[in-house]
């Protein structure tokens, strides 16, 4: 059994009650192993003496977390033997928060001009003015996509949403689908993660986010913007709801409509798509290659991608023959 010892920042913290006494649940991100490597989130658990211990470990803050890695349902989790709160700077704290590597400048820049491509006077007016809202110059570049599973960096909402577009600009072609309404689905349906994830340290969710949700919260952006542009159709704002009300494609993941449009279906699944290939990249591996993504329950094998490490042995050479009788 590994052991571990380091700095890590508390990024979620719970604390169960049960019949044997309190327990401390924690998400600890500690740096990578490498200069160059991303930040690496651990869940760990106090049994022990927790009373003592919670009041000073408190999220967005630096803890020295000391304890044995062990699996549990197949995920790595950190027993914690000693964990201390430490007192560090803001810049200390910030250097654990994982980042996009998307310049930010560069990034809304291709965004304003996915909107200027835009063909229908009214789409684009939209589009231009929704790009150039105030809020949504200030937060959308530092938003992240999600608390966890995918993107959840600081930009990772302009990440995510610029592999969105990229695709949607690809396929609407090739599927027949309409661009305009296409691309401002896919700028549109996460908006609403300004205003419902803050960036700090631990990406909580805000009351705004807990009350309403992302999706209630980009409606009313969208509703804001359409009032600014002249002669807005009203047709064209719903279609613009929808995007944002049905991205999540099934009633049972939040979404209270199911996709009515083409295009509202492809927002769907390039949605998905983006989410699910990041969350399989940030799968750690062990050394057989193999990783285990706890959100869909599912072994990624992250020795397929690369064609330089796959194994070239000849067929009929290998350990079984794949062609035998």
């Amino acid at each position: 059994m590994a052991s571990k010892k380091g700095v890590a920042l508390v990024k979620t913290k719970t604390v169960n009650e049960g019949k044997n006494g309190p327990s401390l649940f924690l998400t600890l991100t500690f740096r990578g192993e490498g200069k160059d490597d991303p930040p690496v989130d651990l869940q760990a658990r106090l049994w022990e003496n927790v009373a003592h211990v919670e009041g000073g470990i408190r999220t967005g803050e630096l803890v020295m977390a000391e304890g044995q890695l062990i699996n549990y349902n197949n995920e790595t989790q950190l027993k914690l033997s000693r964990i201390d709160p430490l007192k560090a700077t803001r810049e200390e704290i910030e250097s654990f928060i994982p980042r996009s590597k998307v310049e930010s400048g560069k990034g809304m820049e291709r965004i304003r001009e996915y909107m200027d491509s835009l063909s229908d006077p009214h789409l684009r007016d939209f589009g231009q003015a929704i790009v150039s809202d105030p809020e949504v110059k200030e937060l959308f570049p530092r938003a992240p996509a999600a608390k966890r599973n995918h993107h959840a960096l600081v930009g990772g909402l302009l990440e995510h949403t610029l592999e969105c577009l990229a695709m949607g600009d690809a396929i609407a072609p090739i599927l027949s689908l309409n661009r305009d309404l296409l691309l401002l689905g896919l700028f549109l349906h996460d908006i609403g993660k300004c205003w419902e994830i803050s960036s700090t340290a631990g990406f909580s969710y805000t009351d705004e986010g807990r009350l309403v949700g992302h999706m209630a919260l980009g409606v009313e952006k969208c509703t804001q913007v359409a009032k600014r542009c002249p002669e807005f159709p009203e047709r064209l704002l719903r279609l613009l709801h929808h995007f944002i009300l049905a991205h999540h494609g099934e009633l049972e993941y939040g979404s209270p409509v199911l996709p009515a449009t083409p295009e509202a279906m492809a927002v769907h699944m390039i949605d998905n798509l983006s989410g699910q290939v990041f969350a399989m990249r940030q799968v750690v591996a062990g050394a057989d290659g193999w990783g285990y993504e706890k959100n869909r329950g599912a072994f990624i094998y992250k020795g397929g991608s690369d064609p330089a490490k796959v194994d070239r042995t000849p067929l009929g050479e290998g350990a079984r023959r794949v062609f035998d009788p």
